[in-house]
């Protein structure tokens, strides 16, 4: 008898002290942030150079980074043999045409057709490759530079510096100059004294002019995979991050020269992203905002094997530094957090810029700074954390400022993300990574606060859709935390159903609809686990909705069948979607209403009944 009840109960709620159940995939992510966590927490404690194994495994990573930007051999290996082979070829078969051809006395020989020769006949070999070598010389400059120039205007300046620097066009560029200079000091050094022995140095001009020639066309596909805009992202951002660490042998650089490298990298990547901004070439601005965040997460890997002489800012007039009063240099300094500030105060740069160039782009910059977020909470760094939560905030001002909704729907969904991975992480984190003034839980509980402010701003502005996402939002983190058994659920609930006080009118008596349509959804989700203490709060925070407008919900909810939006967008889920199991539990929730049949109204469709 006591087993039926408990039936009909549905799915029991998850229990408070047990770890909640999660899927396979989740799982597999979860494990590898302990990884993570575990790593970080390892370089607190010990704050000690990195061991043996583990400075192997940095400079293999370094080594595979830096190889994806190198050349590969084949492209310089294979026209070197190809060109080499047809010469030879055809050289080698005149020759034995000529001997099969030749009518004299004299033998033939081709060691003594190529290296003894008379002294008019060296002048004239050697006169003419000296022509030749500087034309050879002249060409590879003119045309590297023109290329090199159109890639600095299009993109950044400091190509011009990368391209001069690299090692491999440093390396040709000195042969064609070597090669030139010799054959010039060849040609001056023939005197006119008969000499009929072997002229090695003529042979070696031959043979430097030789390769030098054969060298042009891979020199030239090298030039324009250089100038490649994607490895140009991917040289100044490992650069960047050369420079934020001395494990590979850079103690001889001082702190301040490192610091002014990492943030010249910071600031080119920007601009390079900016200059693609205004050309509307999205493809290379999402690659730069990428290598920003890329920069940022693996800094925060050896972030805490810095030395503390790291964190001071910089000695330089930054805009993105001048511009902050000395309390709060002093409170970046103190959190550690300048480096991620300048990467952050650069989305901001191109967020601004991307409202009226490609607002695609502000999705971008939000997608990146919810995983920055996401980083910094496994690494246990809740300083950059607060950060990127901040300018979460900022974006969302921007974007009511501007009276832009589309923008703000889909910043809004990466915001409420990174708020529930804060409560996941929280929920497995363990006390060593967690901020002495505030826990995982608290940022999430941050967030939701801040989101119900945006929602009274986005309803002041009359923005009403807006402060419906952000209550289906909080809804769903409520939800989560309820599934984690978070000890901020509470907190989160509370919020919740303060959403609507934002956005009441003054007389109290209208309320949004899709608010209200929030708060049904996670009434009937504490139903469905048999958390009916909660559900009974929603109910009472309604209690004086008009009970035909509470009908009306209850047919549309009740009718939707779908739980994907008819129309492309990046959340792909219809709000007022509810499961097989929460459209059971409308009928225990409604029944708490007067004026309501707890049997149910007939279901008509919610286009139909608008009308």
């Amino acid at each position: 008898m006591d087993d039926e009840p408990k039936a009909a109960q549905g799915p029991q709620p998850p229990q408070r002290p047990q770890e909640p159940s999660v899927s396979p995939t989740a799982v597999t992510r979860e494990e590898k942030l302990d990884d993570t966590m575990h790593a970080s927490r390892s370089m607190i404690l010990r704050r000690l150079p990195l061991d043996g194994q583990a400075r192997e495994a940095e400079i293999r990573r370094r080594q595979q980074a830096r190889g994806q930007y190198r050349l590969a051999l084949k492209t310089w290996s294979m026209p070197l043999l190809m060109i080499g082979a047809v010469v030879v070829v055809f050289y080698l078969l005149s020759f034995w045409l000529n001997v099969l051809s030749y009518t004299g006395t004299d033998e033939l020989s081709l060691v003594d057709r190529l290296i003894h020769q008379d002294l008019e006949k060296a002048q004239n070999t050697v006169g003419g490759l000296g022509e030749v070598m500087a034309a050879v010389l002249g060409l590879a400059l003119t045309v590297s530079s023109i290329i090199v120039q159109l890639a600095a205007t299009r993109f950044t300046p400091h190509i011009t510096v990368l391209f001069f620097r690299a090692r491999t066009n440093m390396l040709v560029l000195g042969f064609f100059v070597v090669s030139t200079l010799f054959v010039v000091w060849v040609n001056f050094s023939l005197d006119g004294a008969d000499y009929a022995g072997p002229r090695w140095d003529v042979m070696f001009s031959m043979m430097l002019m030789t390769t030098s020639l054969l060298l042009l066309f891979p020199y030239f596909a090298y030039v324009f995979d250089f100038l490649d805009p994607n490895k140009i992202i991917g040289r100044i951002k490992t650069n960047g991050l050369d420079a934020c660490t001395t494990k590979l042998g850079r103690q001889s650089i001082s702190i301040e020269q490192r610091q002014r490298s990492a943030v010249e990298a910071v600031e080119h990547l920007t601009n390079i992203g900016l200059n693609a901004l205004q050309q509307k070439d999205k493809n290379i601005v999402s690659t730069t905002i990428d290598a920003l965040r890329e920069f940022c997460v693996e800094y925060g890997e050896m972030k805490n094997g810095m030395v503390l002489e790291w964190f001071k800012i910089p000695d330089r007039q930054s805009p993105d530094f001048v511009s902050l009063s000395p309390e709060a240099i002093t409170d970046l300094r103190h959190r550690r957090t300048w480096l991620e500030w300048k990467v952050l105060r650069q989305y901001q740069m191109l967020f601004t810029e991307g409202q009226s160039q490609i607002k695609d782009i502000c999705y971008l910059l939000a997608i990146n700074t919810r995983r920055l977020g996401e980083a910094a909470s496994v690494y246990g760094d809740l300083r950059a954390l607060d950060l990127t939560i901040k300018f979460f905030n900022t974006y969302l001002r921007a974007t009511l400022n501007a009276s832009d909704i589309r923008t703000a729907y889909n910043i809004l969904h990466q915001y409420r993300q990174l708020g529930e991975t804060v409560l996941e992480i929280g929920k497995r984190s363990k006390p060593t990574v967690i901020d002495r003034d505030k826990t995982l839980a608290d940022r999430a509980v941050e967030i939701a606060h801040r989101m119900r402010y945006y929602s009274g701003v986005a309803f002041q502005r009359n923005m009403a859709f807006v402060a419906e996402v952000i209550a289906h939002d909080i809804g769903t983190m409520c939800q989560r935390a309820f599934q984690l058994s978070s000890e901020c659920h509470d907190d989160l609930l509370k919020i919740f159903l303060a959403v609507d006080d934002a956005t009441e009118s003054s007389d109290k008596a209208k309320t949004l609809r899709g608010v209200r349509k929030a708060q049904i959804k996670l009434a009937t989700h504490y139903l469905v686990y048999g958390a009916t203490s909660l559900a009974r709060r929603i109910a009472e925070d309604m209690r004086l909705e008009d009970p035909r407008r509470l009908r009306s919900m209850w047919i549309e909810l009740a009718n939707l069948d779908t739980p994907e939006f008819w129309e492309v967008n990046d959340r792909g889920s219809n709000f007022d979607y509810l499961t097989p199991d929460q459209k059971a539990m409308l009928p225990k929730f409604f029944q708490w209403f007067d004026g309501l049949q707890a049997e149910g109204p007939v279901l008509y469709d919610s286009l139909v009944l608008r009308k």
